[in-house]
C-alpha cells in the first residue's frame, strides 16, 4: 500500500531549525549519493530524502528494495570530529536513536542487530548504511543513510532476502510518514552531535538494552571463515565482542556479518 507523499516543506522547515540544508526528490538513485554530492558542492550539512531509490544499497553493496512512496529513504549528512578508530560508534549511536524514535511512534519493542539492522521480533524493519569523507584532520563528513519499511504488502516483504516486516504492521495503525521522518531525523542528529568518542560507557550500556542477540550464541561470518561464540556486546570503539573457547575476540563491522547461532 502506498502512503501519502512526504510533506517535504514541513520536514524541511523542521530540519532547518537544526542548521541543516535539505534536498527532496521524487525519485533518486541513492540518498547517500545525494548527501555526498551536496557536501562536495556546498561543504554543508544536509538531509537528503526521497520517495523512491533506483540504486538503494545495504551493506556490502546489497540492493535495497525501495518501492515508491511506501517507506522512508533518508540520509543525514553531518560533520563530526571523530578518531578513525572510533567511527564504528556512528552506527551504534544511529541505531539507538532510531530505536528510541520508532518505539515512541509504534509503542512496540524495536531492537538492533549489530551493526546496522533494525528489527522487531526478529524481523527486519530497516537498515543503516554510513559512508564518510575526510573534512579536515579528525573531522569527517558522514552520510548516515537509513531505510525503514513503513507500508509494505505481503508480496513485497516476501521478496526481501530475510524475514522482514513493516512499521504499520508493528503499530497496527496508519502512520504519518512525514512526522515519522522528522522524528527519526531529529533523534539521529541529536544522538550524533552528543556522541562523545571518549566517554562511551552509557552508549555501550544502552546498546545492550536494544541488542537483539546480547548474551546469545551467534555466528560471525567473514570472507574465508565462520566463527561461533557468544555475543558479549560491543567494545569502547563499537566492535563486536565475541566470546569463543580461545577468549574474547573483537570484530569490526567492515570485516564480518553476524547471524544468530544454533
Amino acid at each position: 500500500m502506498k502512503g501519502e507523499p512526504i510533506n517535504a516543506d514541513r520536514v524541511g522547515q523542521r530540519v532547518a531549525q537544526h542548521g541543516l540544508d535539505w534536498c527532496y526528490s521524487d525519485e533518486t538513485g541513492s540518498t547517500n549519493a545525494d548527501a555526498l554530492n551536496h557536501y562536495s558542492e556546498h561543504r554543508r550539512e544536509v538531509i537528503a530524502f526521497s520517495e523512491a531509490q533506483s540504486a538503494g544499497r545495504g551493506r556490502r553493496g546489497r540492493q535495497w528494495h525501495s518501492p515508491y512512496a511506501s517507506n522512508l529513504y533518508c540520509t543525514i549528512g553531518l560533520l563530526k570530529t571523530l578518531p578513525a578508530n572510533r567511527q564504528g560508534l556512528m552506527s551504534i549511536a544511529t541505531g539507538i536513536a532510531l530505536c528510541r524514535a520508532l518505539q515512541r511512534a509504534t509503542e512496540a519493542k524495536v531492537e538492533l542487530k549489530w551493526p546496522n539492522d533494525v528489527l522487531h521480533d526478529g524481523q527486519k524493519l530497516g537498515g543503516i548504511l554510513i559512508e564518510s569523507r575526510p573534512h579536515d584532520a579528525e573531522t569527517f563528513f558522514f552520510a548516515i543513510g537509513f531505510g525503514l519499511n513503513i507500508f509494505m504488502r505481503a508480496q513485497e516483504l516476501a521478496n526481501i532476502a530475510q524475514p522482514a516486516t513493516s512499521l504499520e504492521r508493528v503499530a497496527a495503525r496508519r502512520l504519518d510518514r512525514s512526522e515519522l521522518l522528522t522524528a527519526t531525523i531529529e533523534a539521529v542528529v541529536q544522538s550524533i552531535r552528543a556522541l562523545d568518542p571518549v566517554d562511551t560507557q552509557s552508549l555501550i550500556a544502552e546498546f545492550a538494552n536494544y541488542d537483539a542477540f546480547h548474551g546469545q550464541p551467534v555466528e560471525v561470518i567473514s570472507v574465508d571463515r565462520k566463527i561461533r561464540g557468544i555475543n558479549r556486546g560491543i567494545a569502547v570503539d563499537g566492535q563486536l565482542q565475541l566470546e569463543t573457547e580461545a577468549g574474547i575476540e573483537l570484530h569490526s563491522a567492515a570485516e564480518i556479518s553476524l547471524r544468530p547461532g544454533a
